[in-house]
């Protein structure tokens, strides 16, 4: 029998599983650990447009899915600041 191509879940968990095993072996403590691995998690959000980016090393799709979860992240937290306190992104702090 044919061997099947690995669905986008697949090879992101795989990626993950990899990173965590490399670059999370040099992480010093296990807040780090649990840092990147919940950061990691975020880029499954967005496996269908992992998908539909094909891209010869599949790390870039899951980089630019964390990037964007990063941004939504922080506009959220903007939006939040600027209607607590308006004019504290303008400098102008009370």
């Amino acid at each position: 029998m044919g061997r099947t191509i690995p669905t986008a879940n697949m090879l992101i968990q795989e990626e993950i599983d990899d990173f965590l095993r490399t670059y999370g072996k040099g992480l010093s403590g296990e807040r780090e650990k649990e840092a990147l691995y919940n950061l990691l998690q975020l880029c499954k959000k967005h496996t269908q447009a992992c998908s539909q980016a094909v891209r010869l090393v599949p790390f870039h799709a899951i980089l630019m899915s964390l990037i964007l979860e990063q941004q939504k992240q922080l506009r959220l937290l903007t939006d939040e600041i600027t209607t607590l306190a308006p004019n504290a992104l303008r400098g102008n702090l009370p």
